[in-house]
């Protein structure tokens, strides 16, 4: 067992919430935002509504002529309701490593679109998923819908 090894596991309490250019960090990933778009992002949190919220959020942004792309777990693709061009595939969700080593040239493939804002699907805070998430929130600069 690893805590025989390491000792107890213990979270940063910063991990997910926005930090203030003041306060002490365990790491600069938790407070500044790396590999991120440059296109406004939004990371709609994992929930049995997320497909929902985010063709909700895109039939929206169509009304308003806000142009959106989606990053969305293989999954979901075929459910979310936008144009085969505006949508990234970032993989299963039963293959988070493989997502993980995907994730930041996804991320840099949303400005190649041209878009107005992206979502980003995101995925359950735990074990691998606890990294995705907080580099996912740091790239959507704390947007969390």
């Amino acid at each position: 067992d690893i805590r025989n090894v390491c000792g107890e596991v213990r979270l940063s309490d910063n991990l997910f919430k926005v930090v203030s250019k003041d306060e002490k960090v365990e790491s600069p990933g938790m407070k500044y935002k790396h590999y991120a778009p440059k296109t406004k992002c939004y990371l709609v949190d994992v929930n049995e509504e997320q497909v929902n919220k985010i063709n909700n959020l895109l039939r929206v942004n169509k009304q308003k002529g806000i142009k959106t792309c989606v990053l969305a777990f293989k999954e979901d693709l075929p459910k979310i309701e936008v144009e085969d061009e505006l949508i990234i595939d970032i993989g299963s969700k039963n293959d988070l490593t493989s997502v993980s080593k995907n994730i930041f040239t996804d991320l840099r493939r949303i400005d190649e679109l041209n878009c107005d804002q992206a979502l980003i699907e995101g995925t359950e805070r735990k074990n691998l998923g606890l990294s995705l998430m907080n580099r996912l929130i740091r790239a959507c600069e704390n947007n969390v819908l």
